[in-house]
């Protein structure tokens, strides 16, 4: 089955307005959070606005089934009116991604310390004082069945990926360990941190994966996309000479992709990173064999400016583009190129915009359907109103690249244009 032209994908968390986060809380929803949000559903199905009113005058924790249930049919109905290509519950349901992604993993002890996460959101995070095993909690099928349940088109399921865990979390037991066997410091750390990865995907992360395999309806898939916003933070990682010295043939986050994508008929598999210089390791992730959608962060530190040149559009996420072109992407394989900034205070990109980045990303790989365009990031700092406006104009400029391909490639692109497919 193959994916329309240039079909789009939000890639992450929606606006945490209190009006729809105090939903699963025993919080005050303000009558200006009220009226935001009542504008927002109204705006997305009119329909849903007797449901929020009822759960806004239901007592909690009476009302927090039903409260995940309305927030994922929310976020499904907004994604399908705009014309996103998959389905999911933009997160809200969910705490922060690393914390939500190991809360019921074994090992991790709970640190008392408050730590920055992005914008006005602080976590906790988590210690490693033991080995990593898994709790065996269906907080991930529950959510694949839930989205489903209202879905028209394929679930995305997010995961933050184990390298990310490992570096975002404390990992002073396999340091530990590798203390004792390591000739110095430096490889220590790399031999810790490599293998506490491969032990959270082995023993977590694939384990969920091959549940929510399990649970997927028949004729259905469900598209698994890796999170993780640290792939670079310890750049020896992908030093050959580091490697060397700690007896690792390869980067720890390449040979975790490895562990987390078995060839299972009812998955596909995409990945997602926030901004970092992504040559670092742009040859490896081709080389992983089930790897779908390489979805990476690349208007935010472009220009303004329109047109389809190098001097135009600029920065470590558009030069990435020429990286897949030189090692060659494979058939099924396509590159996510962010065509809208999510920081927080963005402003919805100009529908010429979104469509320059398009065509650029096209320019560079010399095939359209290589290119599918997403947003950079997630929206959990922006309004509402900014992101349903964000979407908007993404997929009115993706439709002005449509009318180009039309014409440049010979492709009727009839089916393919917003509200077309």
């Amino acid at each position: 089955m193959n994916d329309p032209l240039l079909c789009t994908m939000d890639i992450g968390s929606g606006s945490r307005d209190p009006g729809l986060t105090h939903l699963l809380t025993n919080r005050e929803i303000t009558q200006g959070q009220t009226a935001r949000v009542s504008s927002f559903v109204s705006a997305v199905d009119n329909e849903m606005l007797p449901d929020y009113f009822r759960l806004i005058s239901s007592p909690f924790p009476a009302r927090f089934e039903a409260a995940e249930n309305f927030l994922t049919k929310l976020a499904v109905r907004f994604l399908e009116k705009l014309g996103y290509h998959w389905a999911f519950d933009l997160e809200w349901p969910r705490t922060e991604m690393v914390d939500w992604e190991s809360a019921d993993v074994g090992g991790m002890t709970k640190s008392e310390e408050w730590q920055h996460s992005y914008g006005y959101r602080f976590w906790k995070p988590s210690e490693i004082t033991s080995e990593i095993s898994y709790a065996n909690s269906d907080r991930h099928v529950q959510e694949l069945e839930r989205v489903s349940k209202f879905a028209k088109r394929e679930v995305r399921f997010p995961i933050t990926d184990p390298h990310c865990e490992i570096h975002a979390n404390d990992n002073m037991y396999y340091y530990g360990k590798a203390l004792e066997t390591e000739q110095d410091e430096a490889s220590a750390g790399l031999r810790g941190d490599h293998e506490a990865t491969l032990e959270f995907a082995r023993q977590v992360t694939v384990k969920r994966v091959r549940e929510l395999s399990s649970h997927v309806a028949s004729q259905k898939r469900v598209a698994i996309q890796y999170d993780n916003f640290l792939v670079t933070s310890e750049e020896k990682e992908f030093d050959k000479k580091y490697l060397e010295r700690a007896r690792l043939d390869s980067p720890s986050y390449i040979q975790a992709l490895r562990e987390i994508t078995p060839n299972l008929p009812n998955v596909r598999y995409f990945i997602h990173n926030c901004l970092q210089d992504y040559s670092l390791y742009v040859p490896y992730i081709l080389e992983v064999p089930n790897l779908e959608k390489f979805c990476f962060e690349m208007a935010s530190h472009d220009s303004e400016r329109l047109g389809t040149t190098d001097e135009q559009r600029k920065g470590p996420g558009f030069e990435s583009l020429k990286q897949f072109k030189e090692y060659g992407l494979k058939a099924n394989q396509s590159v996510g190129v962010g065509v809208a900034s999510t920081y927080e205070g963005a402003k919805p990109p100009a529908p010429e915009l979104v469509r320059d980045r398009i065509l650029y990303a096209i320019k560079v790989l010399e095939d359209p359907w290589k290119v599918q365009p997403v947003l950079d990031c997630g929206q959990r700092n922006l309004s509402l109103k900014a992101m349903y406006e964000i979407g908007l104009n993404v997929h009115k400029g993706r439709d002005l690249a449509l009318k180009v391909i039309e014409k440049e490639h010979g492709i009727d692109v009839t089916p393919f244009t917003t509200g077309g497919e």
